[in-house]
């Protein structure tokens, strides 16, 4: 007979993953405002130093 506590994982592995996947999404979307961000700044610092 099947283990019914096999089926589903437990929750805090699942909060954990949770927590994770949101971390990284968070991470992801800061680095590409920045990069969106240094590619309209930084080519006008670049020509006000010329």
């Amino acid at each position: 007979m099947v283990n019914p506590f096999e089926e589903f994982p437990e929750p805090q592995a699942v909060s954990l993953t949770h927590i994770c996947l949101a971390q990284a999404v968070v991470c992801l979307s800061a680095l590409t405002s920045t990069a969106v961000l240094l590619s309209r700044v930084l080519p006008s610092m670049i020509s006000g130093l010329n």
